[in-house]
């Protein structure tokens, strides 16, 4: 039996483009690693009509459906009254919820404001959920068909609710069905080479499923099995994965879900290679995401951030001579800026980046979206040219960031990184 699930984000400042919704996308993937189909994502305004038609219709449809948002102290935060309105019961003071509450805030040194009562009434019959990081308790309840979970919107707090309490009890339905996923991850193919390549798993019914899914010029190829038992159901996904190995090849760079900076830094880890950036156009980028692998230590020796071509010369040694004949967004330039990189750092592998971000500064020879890389290593310093579409400032940084991963994984996987 297939069990849905539906994800409502609720919120005026999401609707207004205030904030990005962010907790559906992480609410699904949990969701369907258990086991559940999710259906449909909504996101609503505070308004109470239009709360209550989508609260109506998602419990109409889904086995599970879990709210984000409106659990706040203000009276702009409607969850409540509108899941009791549904529900025609009142709103009751859960009094170890509003002690908790009070307690909360006393230890922060905070005052205790009488509207965060409000954060403790529930609906005559749901079941509090506790909420160890934050004031708003979620609460669960039956409404219809479906088991409706309500937490609060702030991500840090959605996310410890629903590991602790959410999952949990959703793991526990009867009737669910145990699923296994495993992913494959791919550099090099476009996803039409792909998926020719492993068309003959991809036909629809197939237990495991087979499916591609490209995001930000990365592939995964993602496997769901579903069986009697979940040791069954990864027991079929390990069992596919098998035979698509060696039709993949050497695309396959790592599986599971292993994102590129975390694929570089182990690779480079393993190889017991240290790194460097030297970087103008991608302002830091690659270095902060570097420093969110844990244990990157080992691997990262630092990074410049050399903006102006003062900074290239001061901070990486790059010759003046060189700017004033081929400008700051060139190959000899790149290539200048990595061997400054990684004689400062001590590095083995040092990457630099400049380029051409835009709206403006581009020019006929050097359009918005040229970018020029370096790289350099101990017996030799390359570089080369990405012609990056022009499709805005922030798609430019960040697919040159991807290049750089790209790039380095690639040195690693072929034994010189």
């Amino acid at each position: 039996m297939t069990v849905t699930a539906e994800v409502l984000a609720i919120g005026d400042e999401l609707v207004h483009g205030g904030l990005l919704d962010t907790n559906s996308k992480r609410i699904a993937a949990e969701l369907e690693a258990i086991g559940l189909v999710v259906r449909r994502f909504t996101v609503t305004s505070d308004d109470p009509s239009a709360l209550r038609e989508v609260l109506a219709e998602a419990t109409a449809r889904a086995d599970v459906v879990v709210a984000t948002g409106g659990l706040g102290p203000t009276l702009d935060d409607r969850t409540r009254d509108v899941v009791a309105d549904l529900l025609g019961v009142e709103q009751l003071l859960h009094e170890p919820s509003w002690e908790r509450i009070q307690q909360w805030l006393r230890q922060r040194g905070r005052p205790v404001p009488d509207s965060n009562r409000r954060q403790a009434m529930l609906p005559q019959g749901a079941v509090p959920l506790d909420n160890p990081v934050g004031t708003a308790p979620g609460f669960r309840v039956r409404i219809g068909r479906a088991h409706l979970f309500a937490l609060p919107g702030v991500p840090r707090e959605m996310e410890r609710l629903l590991q602790d309490q959410v999952l949990p009890a959703v793991a526990e339905l009867p009737e669910l069905t145990p699923v296994a996923q495993h992913w494959l991850r791919v550099l090099g193919p476009s996803e039409a080479a792909l998926g020719e390549r492993i068309e003959p798993f991809m036909v629809p019914g197939r237990n495991p499923a087979v499916g591609i899914t490209a995001s930000g010029g990365l592939l995964t190829v993602r496997i769901v099995a579903t069986a009697a038992t979940r040791a069954d159901a990864r027991s079929f996904c390990l069992a596919t994965a098998a035979e698509l190995r060696p039709l993949l090849g050497e695309w396959v760079f790592a599986e599971g879900t292993t994102e590129l900076p975390e694929a570089v830094a182990e690779r480079f880890a393993l190889g017991r290679k240290t790194l460097a950036f030297a970087e103008s156009c991608t302002g830091g980028a690659l270095a902060a995401r570097l420093v969110d692998v844990p244990g990157v230590s080992a691997v990262f020796q630092g990074g410049v951030v050399a903006y102006s071509n003062a900074a290239k010369q001061a901070l990486l040694g790059v010759p003046e001579a060189l700017l004033a004949a081929h400008g700051a967004v060139s190959e000899p330039v790149a290539a200048a800026m990595a061997a400054g990189a990684r004689e400062r750092f001590a590095a083995d592998v040092a990457v630099a980046t400049t380029g051409i971000a835009g709206p403006d500064g581009g020019s006929a020879e050097k359009p918005v979206g040229t970018v020029c890389f370096g790289l350099a290593r101990a017996d030799a310093t390359v570089a080369w040219t990405v012609r990056i579409p022009d499709l805005g400032r922030t798609f430019v940084r960040d697919r040159a960031v991807f290049e750089v991963w790209r790039a380095l994984l690639r040195e690693a996987l072929d034994g010189r990184g």
